[in-house]
């Protein structure tokens, strides 16, 4: 998943695939790479012409589960050229696929879940699942599916329907205990629609794992147009959208290294403009900040590597020394590694610490898992995924972008209206005599100096 946008659609549709949604997507997706597809069905006959008809003539495997009765059925599929999976398993309303991703070797496990209505059903599902979270902790989970329960009142609402707290108590229980991520749902509020325009409810949702939030940090869930079912389609990617070039900022550990005072006051005293001096200050700032750019990308950035490279040299040398005596070269460098390997992890803790924004924490404190999971809830949390324009919501990068610089053009513009002048107000005015009276009034001392300087002193 680190070449392109890679995709994990969820679609609820009826058993009538022909009017699949998710064939209109791979359309308007020229550069993304699709690799599952989860799916409510109302089929108790899963084939291959089936799933041909919802995933088409590229290489696929899947695993289902057949509807039974009342109770919707559930397929997986997925792309067997880029995943691999092991094992496929059904526990009565979840179906469980493992595997990895062949370009990363990224283990994951997938639960497709369908719900039931009843509550003691519900807290089985949720014990179950919870377990299988549990039990994969070191892996990449991913639970979603139609759960029918909402996690607070807001994510109901409609004529005659009813919010139990208690259900919500116990569904935000399993989340918790799972460890799980909700994200927040873009482009709808709402993921199944009774059809009478009036109840609503967010239904359907994909959970994540802390694992698989740190393996693809930037995972957003989006709600597409409702087709033949009543259920909206959802689709999970990873965001890797080009928002242009990012702003500079400064680091607090950019003052703890020796170098870094020296290395502005002599990139700003080599900078020589002459102009008028809000754009000279304007010009230094900017040139400074390029060639702070690259100072960085020399010394505190990338430091995992460096970290890493590091450790290596020092386990090299380690090994030589138990089986002979290092050169005092060697033992110089080994001295030289320890000191600056240290000094890499407390910049690497350093920065983790400022970007986490986790300001009660103490500057001995290190803990790397807590800090990336904090780090991609607050990319998430700030990201700007769709935006409201005159009731319409808008997604991507050109065209939320071009709204809000129509929006602030807009609202900056001159507007051809009439303003209120001075010309039409008459003023009272002072008549010559008046004015020299006031004048003469106003001379408090006239000094001559000896040097022929004249102080006027003058008395307003």
């Amino acid at each position: 998943m680190s070449t392109g946008q890679a995709l994990f659609p969820l679609g609820i549709e009826p058993g009538i695939f022909r009017a699949h949604p998710w064939k209109e997507l791979l359309t308007t997706g020229a550069q993304t790479t699709w690799l599952f597809d989860a799916l409510l069905i109302k089929s108790n006959v899963v084939d291959d012409r089936m799933i041909m008809s919802i995933w088409g003539d590229t290489p696929c495997g899947y695993s289902y589960r057949p509807s039974s009765g009342a109770s919707g059925g559930l397929v997986t599929v997925w792309d067997s050229s880029r995943v691999e999976v092991w094992s496929t398993m059904s526990l009565g309303s979840i179906l469980v696929i493992k595997g990895r991703l062949l370009l990363s070797s990224e283990e994951f496990v997938i639960c497709n879940v369908y719900a039931p209505i009843d509550t003691t059903a519900k807290r089985e599902v949720w014990e179950r699942l919870s377990k299988i979270v549990l039990n994969n902790s070191d892996i990449c989970v991913c639970v979603c599916g139609d759960f029918n329960a909402v996690r607070s009142w807001e994510e109901r609402k409609g004529r005659g329907s009813v919010f139990r707290q208690a259900e919500a108590d116990m569904f935000n229980k399993f989340i918790a205990d799972s460890s799980l991520i909700d994200l927040p749902l873009c482009g709808r509020l709402f993921s199944w629609y009774r059809g009478d325009g009036v109840s609503m409810s967010r239904l359907d949702r994909f959970l994540l794992s802390e694992k698989w939030s740190e393996a693809w940090p930037n995972c957003i869930q989006v709600a597409y147009q409702r087709g033949l079912s009543d259920h909206v389609p959802l689709m999970l990617h990873v965001d890797e959208a080009n928002w242009g070039p990012r702003p500079l900022r400064m680091l607090k550990c950019w003052a703890d290294l020796p170098s870094y005072g020296e290395f502005v006051r002599d990139k700003w005293s080599s900078i020589n403009l002459t102009s008028w001096g809000g754009f000279v200050l304007r010009k230094k700032l900017k040139m400074l900040k390029a060639e702070l750019k690259v100072w960085h990308n020399e010394h505190s950035k990338n430091l995992d590597a460096k970290i890493a490279a590091s450790k290596s040299r020092i386990a090299m040398l380690d090994s030589k020394a138990k089986v002979t005596t290092l050169l005092d070269v060697e033992t110089e460098e080994l001295h030289a590694l320890s000191v600056n390997l240290h000094s890499m992890a407390q910049l690497q803790n350093s920065i983790n610490r400022q970007k986490s924004r986790m300001n009660w924490l103490q500057d001995g404190d290190a803990n790397s898992k807590f800090f990336h999971g904090y780090m991609s809830n607050r990319r998430r949390s700030n990201a700007i995924n769709v935006v409201n324009v005159d009731g319409v919501y808008i997604d991507g990068v050109q065209d939320i972008r071009a709204a809000v610089f129509n929006h602030f053009s807009n609202h900056y513009k001159i507007v051809g209206s009439t303003r209120p002048s001075v010309e039409s107000l008459h003023f009272c005015q002072l008549s010559f005599s008046e004015a020299r009276m006031i004048l003469c009034a106003s001379w408090s001392s006239f000094i001559v100096t000896g040097n022929c300087q004249k102080e006027l002193i003058l008395h307003l």
